[in-house]
């Protein structure tokens, strides 16, 4: 049962009165309207408010420009606890008279938990529920049947890092967005594990007539608003800094926190923006940003088309940003304030234009900005509208209109009418008549814009050929050839004569959004076929310094590496890009094997003698893996939880596993363990590893952690040995398998490390006398457990000299 604003206000009033502390409610609906600052000839209204809107986490609009409002009771903030409401609605709102303010609110659903996406098409309504993507068809405003599961398998480890802000993408596919602190893994009702996709900090996609789900690109924080602009570029705000983001197919961007999906990564793509919103205009505090939308219609004035709008959640209002090319992207400004609500309590994070230019914002309404529902104000929530000059009425129904009228709006100057076209086109399905008319578009049409959306509209409509794409590789427009270059990739591999212009262009084209095009391409391609447009892509030193060029040529040449890592060298041999050069000479070694290490190794001494040996830990045969180790020689595990295990592996070594999350061993520091910047000693350790790790420090053997000077052999975040203590010194990257690392500490003279017995790197002598426990396989305080297998471990209270270090590297 719904309450008037009134009676809502009166009981909340008595209740906090009672308990003697009032309860502020915030301002009112029509009241807040009212603060609320806009640019002039603009005009703020209050479109709903509560009790008839509630929580409003999720909308969009229908063919007939009205909306589709989700309210959300289910959000309880990180971390649950889970509980499903049940009482989630879906409300579709109708402005019939053009005042601004609906005047018809239907109920289509109110038994949901968590909606947190939302969009109409193809029949149905589209609703992010963690676990699931459901598909509701509709029939008058009614559901026509039971919520269809289409995808499962989306996490709530973090409530607002889930699925949302779905968008129908230029190519008719439906994008979303994905945070960083919830980890999905996502695939068909009942598949298997091997045959989902992981989603972690992502922009995803999911075609609906195809039914084919895929990660379109990771990284960044907790995206909450993705858009494309007049050319079918993808735009992104995160909801915490950095908070802007031009999005490449394939891309890998700087993530929060975690690792990314290929360990192999090395460097992810940075934020665009040159700007951070905290510091402007002397604003403090935080900086969380909700909703995206570029302004694309001929209402608003020409100044303001291809602006990007993004909510600011701690500011409370909107911002305006603008894009300047650069390189093969852009750099994303600041321009001004759009809007700014003048109310602590304004919560706006998600946006979306109506067929008038009219733009909505829904307002979650509360006075905690992020991490929760306060219980006090679960029952407020608000809809504004703002437009240019006076709300307007428009009558539409384009579900009506026939496919031929629905061709010539692919040239309107309103973009709302394109984007809704175009996906009416797409679930009308394939017709001659519309792929001749826009055909005709693409032909003729002089404005570049018109021609991509024939272009797309094809290509939704299965009106696109191998041979028409590839014709359009010749296009003197670079957004048109950049289209061409994606839709020839998309279902499957391009013909080897496609592949054939693929690397003419990657050779002589002059743009570098096409040389892009091409990175972003090849990973698409099939391994093996891609190093004669990965060798072409790398020999242009001019975009050396490019922001995302490097790195994304790097990511399709990164796999050629594990699969043919001589060709994948030659590339290397001829590259004028730096970077590229050096992460596959890297890759080369890590995962490659023992043949994979450079550097000098000396000849093997006849023996290695045991002066100065301080402890050698030696693992006994074991033929059960269960057996929790208590104690390996003097280092000792009291609490079973973080025992490791004896391990036998096929070769017959006899090991220690440890699972990289609790188990080690600890040693109490004696003086024999303990050395200053001018004392002597060696550690030799045998590790097998199963998987390289990446993106944080992994402890073999440590010592004082907790108590600098510290000194150990450790993994470093990129998958490099380090001595560390002092200043660190990093080696070549682990390998695969069973490895020797040894690290040699020469008083007073520096310090040496060596994999397999080569000398891989070399530094100052530095202290490592703190008074704290010695750890095998962690560190203490830092934790930075190990995961994987260690052989014997020795130390020595001399240095090693090159000899002895090679004949420990063959004495397993």
């Amino acid at each position: 049962m719904r309450i008037g604003l009134g009676v809502l206000i009166a009981i909340v009033a008595l209740s906090a009165g009672a308990a003697g502390e009032p309860q502020d409610m915030g301002i009112p609906p029509h009241e807040a309207v009212k603060r609320m600052t806009v640019p002039p000839g603009f005009k703020a209204h209050l479109f709903a408010g509560e009790p008839d809107i509630m929580q409003p986490n999720a909308f969009c609009i229908d063919d007939r420009g009205r909306l589709w409002v989700a309210e959300n009771f289910t959000y309880t903030g990180p971390g649950g606890p889970w509980r499903p409401s049940g009482r989630d609605a879906i409300l579709i709102f109708e402005d019939t008279k053009g005042s601004g303010t609906f005047d018809k609110r239907t109920v289509f659903l109110d038994n949901l938990s968590f909606i947190s996406g939302l969009e109409v098409g193809f029949g149905g309504v589209w609703v992010g529920s963690p676990p699931n993507l459901l598909f509701i068809p509709i029939k008058d405003d009614k559901p026509a049947g039971e919520p269809q599961v289409v995808l499962d398998g989306w996490g709530r480890q973090d409530q607002h890092e889930t699925l949302n802000s779905f968008i129908w993408g230029p190519d008719g596919w439906l994008y979303g967005c994905h945070g960083v602190f919830t980890y999905s893994l996502v695939g068909k009702p009942g598949a298997p594990d091997k045959e989902r996709t992981p989603v972690n900090a992502a922009i995803w996609r999911y075609h609906p007539l195809r039914k084919v789900f895929e990660r379109f690109a990771e990284g960044t924080s907790n995206p909450w608003g993705v858009d494309f602009d007049d050319h079918g570029r993808m735009f992104i705000e995160a909801c915490v800094i950095p908070h802007l983001w031009y999005i490449i197919q394939g891309g890998r961007y700087q993530r929060q926190g975690g690792p990314p999906s290929n360990k192999y990564t090395y460097d992810d793509i940075k934020t665009i923006a040159d700007h951070r919103h905290e510091n402007l205009k002397g604003r403090k505090g935080g900086h969380a940003h909700g909703g995206a939308r570029f302004v694309l219609n001929d209402v608003w004035p020409a100044e303001w088309r291809g602006r990007f709008l993004i909510g600011t959640i701690h500011h409370h209002g909107m911002y305006t940003e603008a894009f300047e090319p650069k390189g093969s992207g852009y750099v994303g400004k600041h321009v001004d304030d759009f809007m700014m609500a003048n109310d602590p309590m304004y919560l706006g994070f998600n946006h979306e234009f109506g067929p008038d230019g009219g733009l909505y914002i829904i307002d979650w309404y509360d006075p905690k900005p992020c991490h929760g529902q306060t219980p006090e104000h679960i029952n407020t929530g608000r809809i504004y509208k703002i437009t240019y000059g006076d709300s307007k009425k428009v009558e539409v129904d384009l579900s009506r209109v026939p496919s031929g009228d629905l061709v010539r709006m692919q040239t309107s100057e309103n973009d709302w009418y394109v984007r809704h076209a175009r996906r009416l086109l797409q679930e009308r399905g394939p017709n001659p008549d519309v792929h001749r008319e826009l055909g005709v578009i693409l032909r003729d049409d002089p404005k570049v814009e018109h021609k991509l959306r024939a272009l797309w509209a094809l290509a939704a409509t299965e009106g696109t050929t191998e041979r028409m794409l590839a014709e359009l590789l010749g296009s003197v427009h670079e957004s048109v050839r950049c289209w061409a270059i994606q839709l020839l990739c998309e279902k499957e591999p391009p013909g080897e004569s496609v592949l054939k212009e693929f690397a003419k262009m990657a050779r002589e084209d002059t743009s570098p959004a096409v040389r892009l095009a091409l990175a972003a391409a090849m990973q698409r391609i099939p391994v093996l076929a891609r190093p004669e447009v990965l060798e072409a892509l790398v020999a242009h030193g001019e975009d050396t310094e490019d922001h995302n060029l490097p790195l994304m040529i790097w990511y399709a040449t990164e796999p050629l590496v594990a699969a043919n890592v001589t060709r994948a060298l030659q590339i290397a041999q001829k590259s004028k890009l730096p970077k590229v050069r050096e992460y596959i000479i890297r890759r080369s070694v890590a995962g490659s094997g023992a043949s994979g290490i450079s550097g000098p190794k000396a000849a093997a001494a006849a023996s290695v003698d045991e002066a100065g040996l301080v402890f050698a830990l030696k693992p006994m045969a074991a033929t059960v893996e269960s057996y929790a180790v208590t104690a390996w020689g003097e280092a000792l595990q009291p609490v079973a939880s973080a025992r490791p295990r004896r391990s036998e592996q096929p070769d017959g070594r006899p090991a220690i596993k440890f699972d990289g999350k609790s188990q080690h061993l600890v040693m109490p520091s004696k003086p024999e363990t303990t050395f200053s910047a001018g004392d002597s000693f060696t550690i030799s350790a045998w590790v097998y590893l199963a998987d390289v790790p990446q993106g944080g420090w992994r402890g073999v053997v440590t010592k004082s952690r907790s108590a600098g000077p510290w000194y150990g052999l450790w993994i470093e975040p990129e998958g490099r040995w380090a001595f560390g203590g002092g200043s660190n010194v990093t080696g070549c990257g682990a390998i695969e398998g069973w490895q020797h690392v040894c690290a040699v500490q020469a008083g007073g003279q520096g310090r040496k490390l060596y994999v397999n017995g080569h000398l891989v790197g070399s530094g100052a002598a530095a202290d490592g006398n703190g008074g704290g426990d010695l750890w095998i396989g962690g560190a203490a305080t830092t934790k930075e457990f190990l995961a994987g297998l260690l052989g014997e471990i020795r130390l020595y209270r001399r240095a090693l000299d090159a000899s002895e270090v090679s004949f420990l590297s063959g004495s397993p």
